[in-house]
Parts: C-alpha cells; structure tokens; sequence
C-alpha cells in the first residue's frame, strides 16, 4: 500500500512539472501598430479587461485593461492589439498568454533613411530607423530597431526570471508608410522586412515562428508625400510566402488591408478599421498552422 500511495505521489509530480510553454506575440511598426482608434468609440464589452492576457509595460507584465494598460502614449486610444488579444484570449483554453508592442510613429526600415530623411544608401550610426544591423553589436544598428530588441529582451527576461517556460508564437508588423516616400527602400522593402524577421529572432535566440504584416496606404491615389506607394506595396506582395515571387519568404504571410476603414487622412486605420485590422492579424496567424 506504501509503494503503491509513493508511485502515485511520484506519478502525480511528474505530471505537475510537466507544463506546456505559454504564448508570446511580439507586436510591432510604426503609428498603425500604435493605432488611433478611440475607447470611446467601441461599445462596453469591447473596453473590458481582455481576460488570460498580460501586456508588457515596460516594467513587468500587467493584465490587458484597456484605458488602463499602456499599449498607447495616449492612454485613451487604442492599436490592433486590442482586438487581436480578444481572439487569442478567445481560443486561449484558459492558459495566460503575453503580449510585447514596441511602436515608433513615422519611423522606416531602410538603412539609408534617418527618421523621413534620405541619409545616402549606406548605414551610419544613430539612425533613427529600424534598420536591424548585421550583427548584435553593429553599431549601425538602427536606434528603433535597438528599442524593439531591448523592450523584447526585458519582457522575455522577466518570463525567466518567474520561471515560465514561453515560445514565441508570432510577430506582427505594421509599418511600411516612411519607406513609401523614397524610391530605393520602397523598392527593397520586401529583403529589408526579412532582415528585420531573422535578424530579431537570431539576436533574441529563439526559434523563427510567422511573420503576419499588414499591407500599407491601401487608399488610391496617396497623399502626394508617399511617391512610391506602389513599389512599397508591391514589395510587401512580393514577399507573402505564396506570392511565387524570388522574394517570396516561407515565414512571410501578408494581409490585404484594402477593406479595412480608414480615417479622412487616408494614411491610418479609424476605430472600426483597428478592430478589422486585429481580427485579420488573428485570422491570418491561424491560418499559417503554426499558431
């Protein structure tokens, strides 16, 4: 009876220690990833706590409270995390989920570019971009690029420090509408973004999981700053990992964005149009299997 009550307790500690790694989604892009939808503008259910999620705040993980939880420099506006965190929590089983948003509004990805400006097709240090560098200590290293990796870095590290075993299930990405204003980043936009994708998941040391990446300025014609709208666009297209492209990148998956409201600028997404935003992200990061 001893032995038989002793494999039991050893059985049932076995399976205890035994716990699935939790879900991470990092998040990230310029003003649309921030996002200017208004609190005010969804109804009840949509502005309450979203239950499992934890957000990063910089400091530690809180729970998902929209209008208290900083996901936005105003605290009153919201980004396409919201509805995106509502469908994970949805289909969550229960099990807490953890989400890490890094957001620089009007700020590119090409290594020639200092913010809006055409800085010259070469890197230099100090660049306000989120050009990932060639290595860890590149100090070409682009300033955004570097706040992305270090907010994650921080986020990550206090997961080990509770002792949560986690895999990074997705990254989203919003961004794109600075490059459409030169020619040369517009045009490799589709290698830039895929630099950007290896280079986090290798500086991070984590396994590559899918890149879901919305398609800018769907609004035809752009407001005249953005004269290469088109080339940009097209280089998003061409690297969706079905596109049958030479840039076609198997962690690639792209989602249209031409149905999704947009406010009277024609450059960011309204409050309706965020909500659309977060549920395509959802939808497409399931979509690839590997959610």
């Amino acid at each position: 009876m001893k032995k038989l009550l002793l494999t039991l307790i050893l059985t049932l500690g076995c399976f205890q220690g035994v716990a699935e790694p939790v879900d991470v989604y990092i998040l990230s892009g310029q003003s649309n990833m921030e996002g200017g939808g208004f609190l005010k503008e969804l109804n009840p259910k949509q502005r309450t706590r979203i239950p499992l999620a934890q957000f990063w705040n910089g400091k530690s993980f809180e729970p998902f409270t929209p209008g208290q939880t900083p996901t936005n420099r105003q605290i009153e506006r919201f980004g396409p995390d919201l509805q995106f965190a509502r469908r994970v929590a949805a289909d969550a089983n229960d099990t807490p989920f953890y989400i890490i948003k890094y957001h620089a509004s009007g700020q590119p990805l090409d290594r020639g570019l200092h913010s809006q400006l055409w800085n010259g097709d070469n890197t230099g240090p100090n660049r306000s971009t989120f050009y990932a560098g060639t290595s860890d200590t590149d100090p070409n290293m682009g300033t955004r690029y570097r706040g992305l990796l270090n907010t994650t870095r921080a986020a990550l590290a206090d997961l080990d420090k509770q002792g949560i075993d986690y895999r990074v299930r997705g990254f989203l990405w919003m961004q794109g509408e600075a490059d459409a204003k030169h020619e040369i980043p517009a045009g490799r936009y589709a290698q830039n973004l895929k630099h950007l994708h290896q280079r986090l998941y290798h500086d991070l040391k984590i396994p590559l999981s899918p890149m879901i990446f919305g398609q800018v300025l769907p609004h035809s014609p752009p407001a005249e700053r953005f004269t290469h709208r088109d080339e940009v666009r097209q280089s998003q297209a061409n690297l969706d990992h079905a596109s049958g492209h030479p840039d076609a990148y198997v962690w690639a998956h792209m989602v249209s964005t031409d149905s999704i409201a947009l406010k009277s600028d024609t450059v960011h997404y309204s409050s309706a149009g965020l909500i659309d935003l977060g549920n395509q992200f959802y939808d497409a990061l399931r979509q690839t299997g590997k959610k």
